[in-house]
């Protein structure tokens, strides 16, 4: 019976999830008609969404507290969600403020348009890298984590630890864990999350409503840009906490397992977040020096959506190497089982 129910509450959950992308993507679909340039802005934000998800911040804080709620006996489906629900609140609110802002300031500059752009886009590659850096340590961490569970030399504590340090916002609200009861609360830790703004794929959709404020876009066309970004995140975040609440019953006997999750997860988060930034930056400095060639000019003309596109094919190429590589080494079989 409690298979059954959790079936259905997960069935509900990935239904509302569904309903809310298709209704999201179809007015997409309508606004592009009389605005075409919607469509590569707004698969951006949907794929930045998804990408987002793979932050180390949101990998703890649902990790966390699915392993929490879990040991309080229950079984949280939800959690991944209502914790995009609140951080998505925020992307919202900081778009369509900095959208007004932008387009109050065009009507009495001109040329906002390319400072603007240039600005943001230099910014936005620097906390990219920034973010990178700071991930990077982590994956240093988990990588030795790895490398010592499948010696066998590993404390299950020292682990546990560790994991729980991942993520800038987790160092800061890492407490906040221990109270939570249920799932529905994770909506509180989503928005002070976001109010953390450490993450440029969160600056990277408010630049681009800034940006189609500034090319005279109705401030309710914009609003698609934070809707399509917390469809992707809602879809990855709610798919993060539903796979470490099965993980956590399959890695019990095999710690590898959930160690190897968060090695190939950050892994990708450093890799995407190296990839824009450098994207960016080369971007800016192109138009700036007025540099020209066939790689520079295929560089500016690299659309938002083609980005989307490669990102997306970033993830699904990682996932099924990873996968590949995990089975072929037998990384299973030579790790130990966890000690009881």
């Amino acid at each position: 019976m409690s298979w059954l129910r959790s079936r259905r509450r997960m069935a509900l959950l990935y239904g509302v999830i569904l309903a809310y992308n298709l209704l999201v993507w179809a007015d997409l679909g309508r606004l592009s008609s009389q605005f075409p340039g919607l469509i590569p802005l707004g698969l951006l934000a949907f794929v930045l969404g998804l990408k987002h998800a793979f932050d180390a911040d949101h990998i703890a804080a649902i990790d966390n507290t699915t392993r929490k709620l879990m040991n309080d006996g229950q079984r949280p489906l939800g959690v991944g969600f209502y914790f995009s629900l609140g951080h998505s609140t925020i992307v919202f609110i900081l778009a369509m403020g900095l959208a007004l802002a932008a387009g109050l300031v065009q009507h009495g500059i001109q040329g906002a348009e390319n400072v603007s752009g240039v600005v943001g886009t230099g910014v936005s590659a620097v906390f990219l890298y920034f973010i990178a850096a700071l991930n990077l340590v982590v994956l240093i961490g988990i990588y030795d984590a790895f490398r010592r569970v499948r010696l066998g030399g590993y404390d299950p504590a020292q682990l546990e630890e560790l994991l729980a340090r991942r993520g800038f916002m987790n160092r800061y609200f890492g407490r906040l864990f221990r109270t939570i009861r249920k799932s529905s609360q994770m909506y509180l830790v989503g928005f002070l999350f976001g109010l953390g703004f450490d993450t440029a794929t969160e600056m990277a959709v408010i630049g681009m409503a800034a940006l189609a404020a500034t090319r005279h876009l109705p401030l309710d066309y914009i609003v698609i840009l934070p809707l399509l970004f917390a469809g992707g995140m809602t879809l990855m975040d709610t798919t993060d906490g539903v796979v470490m609440l099965h993980a956590y019953a399959w890695a019990f006997r095999k710690p590898i397992r959930k160690v190897f999750y968060n090695l190939v997860i950050t892994t990708i988060s450093v890799a995407i977040a190296l990839i824009i930034g450098t994207v960016e930056l080369l971007q800016v400095l192109g138009s700036e020096f007025s540099w020209h060639g066939r790689f520079w000019d295929t560089l500016q003309n690299l659309s938002f959506g083609e980005l989307g596109y490669v990102i997306v094919g970033i993830l699904l190429v990682s996932w099924a190497l990873a996968i590949l590589v995990y089975r072929l080494r037998g990384y299973e079989r030579e790790a130990p089982s966890s000690p009881s």
